[in-house]
């Protein structure tokens, strides 16, 4: 089903070193920031050694390392490649998964309901045997040539 490249080339390793940088990075950065979102200050940016900024700091580290491993010309970043995907992708086809079952057990059922609410075919309308709708005629203008539908 998923398989996991057991030996990736150097464009996969470069996009792989580009996404832990993006992906450590932001994380880093959030962390860091968190409680100061909503209200910036210049103090948001001093380092008071708290465990959430020696966090933040070790994401964004491990993320620059991986960047620099992957961009390495010896390819020292194959083994952490397929090590990183053999983790990653069983959690990717569970998450998917379970993202798929809650739309079509929560979301599918409720936009049915709404849809059953109204008669988008039409049927409560007629009171004749067949719900068959005559074709309306429509002269072959110029300005109906402009908009066909």
């Amino acid at each position: 089903m998923f398989t996991v490249d057991k030996n990736p080339t150097s464009q996969t390793l470069h996009k792989f070193g580009w996404a832990m940088l993006a992906g450590f990075g932001v994380l880093g950065v959030l962390l860091w920031l968190w409680p100061w979102i909503g209200e910036w200050k210049p103090s948001v940016l001093a380092w008071a050694a708290t465990g959430r900024q020696i966090t933040a700091l070790c994401l964004c580290v491990v993320g620059v390392l991986l960047f620099l491993l992957s961009h390495a010309p010896l390819g020292f970043a194959g083994p952490v490649y397929v090590a990183w995907m053999s983790v990653v992708v069983p959690i990717g086809v569970f998450m998917s998964t379970l993202m798929l079952a809650v739309l079509f057990i929560l979301l599918l059922p409720v936009f049915s309901l709404i849809v059953r609410m109204g008669d988008p075919l039409r049927k409560k309308l007629t009171t004749q045997e067949s719900y068959w709708e005559d074709y309306k005629h429509y002269e072959p203008t110029l300005e109906r040539m402009r908009r066909p539908f």
